[in-house]
């Protein structure tokens, strides 16, 4: 019998490996993954003992011994990592030793730093109050001292909201801090590393973006393009993308790497094969491909496709050929290695599932039709790539996002050629900046063309994703599927891709019967009417109340508040939301009684005052109060004997009815 995995080792290896992490991830094997390592150990020591006449008739037991070692393996780098990120969190502020490992991410009321914590081997994010850096940025590498108190990651704990958590941890991060003014300073010394000294070029290029005069949104375009900086993005562009299916192209993977590669492999094309120094070509372009991997910050489609051109290029020193695929599972392999919880983020799944899907399906999907026209060809060639990569991953989106694109296939038509345009020009612009140095005294016409070119192309593509966005129908969204939905719509895809390709019949009866599975599962979920139920939702700084009936949504209207209060009464349940402090000095001889009282807007609001007019059941504090007047109103609440909900605490409020 042929071996399945002759032309592919590694995804025997990586089988294993991916099952010791989701054993480690869900079911915690740190007592036993070393037991599970030994295991696969003896048996392949007992495969060495083997007696020469029944070595070939128990010639798998070597293999079994390394399945289940390396699923040992895997268990036990997923529990290292994990361990990792566990930090004892103190009640009291305490002083820290820091170290800037990113370029800082602008957010609403704060600047964000990724931080190095060498004394505690820990990583965090910081967030500065703006005010507190008076102008001044800290660059990767920068050293700091930090008074501050280092708090766990939480979730809002709002209804199907994304475990912001799990997300942090699986990242690396074992917490966060708010560092308030004059908290802070630095300390003078610079870290240097290959790391950092890349993250510096990266802030040297975007400095070079901004003096180039560019608008927010092309400067922030362009960033994202080729440098996969994505913090100058606005929410609206990055919408766009979204709505569009083209947002992949934002985020720095394959495609841009694959172009900087054939630009590296121009530059070197001096060098032919069969020349005597030939080697030097391959070893220049994985030099230089792994210098553009840490310019970026070493994203994990990034590293998928520098280890898969690394590969490729050993390959062209050794003399040997590379299998794509096989190069796609090493990669996977070593990157799941050292970084286990990889697994679980959604870029190292969309990136390896649609390579995966373009690699294999690609060359099959181009050949169900045959064109001889040239360029027909390769606008079919770029359209089935377009399906492929977008099929391949849209399951997962679904999951994730629970978004689908409409019209991705022609955005991606126009769009993924513009990128390819656009990471050209932006070498004309590099090129122009080195003559520009040499002749500064005719900057201004060394620069014009290349520039104005590039201004053009980052204009255009701006334009189209905002056409694609208004076309009606562009975005389908609100769509919840669960794990099984995800595993059922694999399963519908791929047998019936196997039945358009090689014509089994078999393969489009196990499509109908999943298609079917699918239509019975959410036709019984239908016929399962949800409860009528309120909701109070934490959001940061704002209000956010919704009451659904009979499985229609209404979201409460804040401005009806005008006189501080707005009462209801839903299924003989008592809510009163109050929004003003306009109980103060009032008295009544009967108490009002609520069941539900809800505090909003108002930081002044006292439960003393508006006991004297209430008796309330239950009381619920929601997002736009301060932190301080949240912890007053808790505590008045606990000396009047009152039960107390605090959104931002314990996670947004539901009443069922």
């Amino acid at each position: 019998m042929k071996n399945p995995f002759s032309k592919t080792p590694f995804l025997f290896l990586l089988i294993p490996l991916i099952i010791g992490i989701l054993l480690q991830y869900y079911f915690r094997l740190e007592n036993i993954s070393i037991v599970i390592f030994l295991l696969g150990v003896i048996t392949i020591l007992f495969s060495f003992m083997i007696p020469k006449q029944k070595e070939f008739a128990l010639r798998w037991v070597f293999g079994l011994g390394t399945f289940i070692s390396i699923i040992g393996i895997g268990s036990a780098s997923t529990w290292y990592r994990q361990q990792s990120v566990l930090f004892s969190f103190q009640d009291e502020v305490g002083i820290y030793r820091g170290i800037v490992e990113d370029i800082p991410q602008e957010k609403k009321r704060s600047i964000a730093y990724e931080v190095y914590l060498p004394d505690e081997d820990k990583r965090i994010v910081c967030y500065f109050q703006k005010d507190s850096l008076q102008n001044e940025i800290l660059t990767p590498g920068e050293k700091f001292i930090f008074q501050g108190k280092i708090q766990p990651f939480r979730n809002f704990g709002n209804p199907d909201d994304f475990d912001y958590v799990r997300y942090m941890h699986n990242q690396g991060f074992s917490g966060a801090s708010f560092i308030q003014v004059g908290r802070w300073q630095e300390i003078g010394s610079v870290e240097t590393s290959l790391k950092f000294s890349a993250l510096k070029i990266r802030q040297y290029l975007l400095d070079f973006y901004k003096s180039l005069n560019f608008d927010d949104a092309e400067y922030s375009i362009l960033a994202a393009l080729t440098l996969g900086y994505q913090g100058a993005l606005s929410d609206d562009l990055l919408q766009g993308f979204r709505t569009t299916g083209t947002v992949h192209v934002l985020s720095v993977s394959g495609l841009h790497v694959g172009i900087i590669y054939l630009m590296i492999s121009f530059l070197l094309s001096f060098i032919r094969r069969g020349d005597r120094y030939y080697f030097l070509k391959p070893l220049l372009i994985i030099l230089l491909l792994w210098l553009y991997a840490f310019v970026t910050g070493l994203p994990v489609s990034v590293v998928r496709a520098s280890l898969m051109l690394t590969i490729f290029c050993v390959s062209e020193i050794i003399g040997k050929k590379s299998f794509s695929i096989h190069a796609l599972f090493i990669a996977a392999f070593f990157i799941l290695l050292y970084s286990p919880l990889s697994l679980f983020d959604v870029s190292f799944q969309l990136s390896f599932i649609s390579v995966l899907a373009i690699l294999y399906l690609h060359p099959k999907a181009i050949n169900l039709v045959v064109i001889k026209n040239k360029y027909l060809r390769n606008v079919w060639s770029m359209f089935t790539l377009s399906v492929v990569a977008q099929l391949a991953t849209f399951p997962i989106c679904l999951y994730y996002f629970g978004t689908f694109p409409t019209y991705f296939f022609l955005a991606n038509l126009v769009i993924v050629p513009l990128v390819s345009l656009i990471t050209y020009a932006m070498l004309g612009v590099a090129l122009s900046a080195l003559v520009a140095n040499i002749l500064p005294q005719f900057e201004y016409y060394i620069y014009y063309l290349p520039i104005h070119l590039l201004e053009f192309l980052v204009h255009l593509m701006t334009k189209l994703i905002q056409l694609f966005e208004k076309l009606p129908f562009a975005l389908i969204e609100d769509v919840q599927i669960s794990l099984l939905d995800v595993f059922v719509i694999f399963t519908i895809i791929i047998t019936f891709l196997i039945f358009l390709i090689y014509k089994k019949s078999k393969s489009l009866i196990i499509s109908l019967i999943a298609i079917c599975l699918q239509l019975s599962i959410h036709l019984s979920e239908n016929f399962k009417m949800q409860p009528d139920h309120l909701t109070v939702y934490n959001r940061p700084y704002s209000t956010d109340i919704r009451w659904v009936e009979n499985e229609i949504e209404t979201a409460f209207n804040m401005e009806v508040l005008n006189d501080g209060f707005e009462f209801m009464e839903l299924r003989g349940n008592k809510i009163l939301i109050v929004s003003k402090n306009v109980w103060e000095g009032k008295i009544s001889d009967k108490l009002f009684f609520v069941d539900n009282l809800i505090l909003t807007e108002d930081n002044n609001l006292s439960l003393y005052s508006i006991m004297k007019l209430l008796e309330a059941k239950n009381v619920v504090l929601d997002g736009s109060l301060t932190a301080y007047a949240r912890r007053r109103l808790s505590k008045e609440c606990q000396n009047l004997n009152i039960p107390c909900h605090d959104v931002v605490e314990n996670g947004a409020f539901t009443l069922n009815f």
